[in-house]
């Protein structure tokens, strides 16, 4: 009896097997870059949506409902373009931000904040129904065939012990070991990353065995992609 019962046993999986089974489980990471014109949604989406309050807006109040938003947009305008334009990482986020507290402060001190306040409130900016659609339809057009278009052509994919560089159409593919290999996501910034990124994008750079460096600028989900790319990388295929 107890000799058919050990028969009927199943077989203890071999070590090899269960090794096997678990880098199988391993998908392939796929990350894609994306140019700086990821970051002007805020453009589209304000051209729109005062293009569409244009359309309703009437009566008493409209100039001045007018002047507030040709007021918002163009000061939005304004922080897209120093935002994708000028890089604050770390200690250079601080410092601005040290810079705009002690010139708030100087200028209340001075008594000057009140009148700046009220030339800036008075600027008689205005756009018309037309330039809010123009603009936004623009932008949109031009932001969505970058980023569901041409940042699609190049873009990494990172496997058990293996980095590749793939082009969609076209030669230029690149596979590296991920021997000695790491990976380091960058600090933030602060404009970029954290405001108009709305705390999910960043950037990775990647350090292949022989020094080599990759870059990989505006990646959606930066941080826990750089996780996942450092437990990839040191993972190596059984044979």
């Amino acid at each position: 009896m107890s000799e058919a019962t050990d028969a009927a046993k199943p077989a203890e999986p071999q070590p090899q097997q269960t090794v096997q089974d678990a880098l199988n489980q391993l998908s392939t990471l796929k990350i894609y870059t994306h140019s700086p014109i990821l970051y002007w949604w805020p453009i589209w989406v304000l051209g729109f949506v005062f293009g569409f309050v244009s359309m309703f807006v009437g009566g008493e109040g409209t100039e001045a409902a007018a002047r507030v938003q040709g007021q918002t947009f163009v000061f939005v305008l304004v922080f897209v373009i120093f935002s994708t334009t000028v890089k604050l990482r770390g200690a250079n986020s601080v410092i601005l931000g040290l810079i705009l507290l002690i010139g708030g402060i100087l200028l209340a001190t001075a008594n000057l904040s009140g009148p700046i306040a009220s030339f800036i409130g008075g600027l008689d900016i205005r756009m018309s129904q037309s330039f809010y659609w123009f603009v936004g339809t623009s932008v949109f057009i031009m932001w969505a065939v970058m980023i569901f278009g041409f940042d699609k052509v190049k873009f990494y994919e990172i496997a058990p012990g293996q980095v590749r560089e793939r082009v969609f159409w076209g030669s230029g593919d690149r596979a590296e070991s991920g021997a000695n290999a790491r990976c380091k996501y960058l600090k933030d910034d602060f404009l970029r990353h954290r405001i108009l990124g709305l705390v999910v994008t960043g950037d990775i750079e990647i350090t292949l065995g022989d020094g080599e460096v990759w870059y990989l600028h505006n990646v959606l989900f930066a941080k826990e992609k750089a996780h996942r790319i450092n437990e990839l990388i040191v993972t190596r295929p059984v044979d």
